[in-house]
This record gives structure tokens, sequence and C-alpha cells, in this order.
């Protein structure tokens, strides 16, 4: 009788155990996940004057939450974003503190092989920041010309107003 208790006893406790570190492992694992894809999704976009991409802003917003236990990276956010508040001609370092950011994101993640020199030096092709000039410049042209439009269809609909208080 006592060897079946605990046969019992032993089964339920390797059972048990097993279980919590499976949800342990679970845990961290997706912990580590959501941390590599804000981390991804930044250095992306860490090529100069691309901070403002609506992913990259997502990304740096959610470090708060993701990045909570890791006090050197909020650390390196707090950082960025009081450089970041900064008018923006008095921010030449905001590019570096990103940078930084991005480099305590790195060690956090123990990508110990990833150097500042590797961080600090992105590929972008002169004909993509060819395309995204002209693009801004298209969305530009194209608000001025919705704007002129605007102006003189109202300058004709006030000709008629006119001319229809005339004529009565």
């Amino acid at each position: 009788m006592d060897n079946i208790a605990l046969i019992f006893i032993s089964a339920l406790t390797s059972g048990l155990l097993a279980t919590l570190v499976t949800l342990w492992w679970q845990k961290r694992t997706a912990s580590y996940n959501q941390k590599m894809k804000v981390f991804e999704t930044l250095m992306v976009h860490r090529v100069p004057g691309m901070l403002h991409f609506e992913a990259n802003v997502n990304a740096l917003n959610s470090i708060d939450v993701i990045f909570y236990k890791d006090s050197s990276v909020r650390e390196a956010y707090k950082n960025f974003l009081d450089e970041a508040e900064k008018p923006k001609t008095m921010n030449p370092n905001l590019q570096d503190k990103h940078l930084r950011l991005l480099e305590e994101m790195a060690k956090s993640l123990g990508l110990k092989k990833l150097s500042w020199e590797d961080i600090k030096h992105p590929y972008f092709p002169v004909g993509l920041g060819d395309r995204l000039r002209d693009d801004e410049m298209v969305r530009k042209t194209s608000i001025m010309n919705n704007m002129e439009s605007a102006k003189l269809a109202q300058g004709l609909n006030n000709r008629q107003i006119l001319n229809e208080q005339k004529e009565s």
C-alpha cells in the first residue's frame, strides 16, 4: 500500500513539475520573442531620418512595457526620449542616443557578437533615399494642388453667387 502511494505521489509531483517548467519556459520564450520583434523593428528603421516611421514609433512606445525588467534598456530609452524632446535644431545627439538604445537592447537579448560598429552602420542605398524624397515631393505637391483647386473652386463659387445676386 505504501508503495502505491509513493508511486502516485511521484507521478503527481513529476507531472506538476513538468507543467511548471513548461509554463515558465513558454513565458520566457514569449518575452524574448516580443523583445526581439521590437529590436528588429528598430534596427530596420535605424537609418537617420527614419525615426518618424509609424512602426518605429510603435516599437519605441512599447519599450517600457516589454523591457520593464531591463533597467539598462529603460535608462537608454529615457536618454533617447530626453534628447528627442529637445527642439529639432537642439538635438544633434538624437541618432546617437537611438543607436545606444539599440546597443543596450542587443546586450539584453544576449546578442554578444552584435557590436556598436554593426549597429551604427545600416544599409541604405541612394536609390531608396531618392525614391523616398521623390514620394515626399509628390505628396507635398499633391497637397498644394488640392489647396489651389479648392481656392479656385471657392473663387468660382463666389463669382457665381455674385452673378446670381446681380441678376435678382
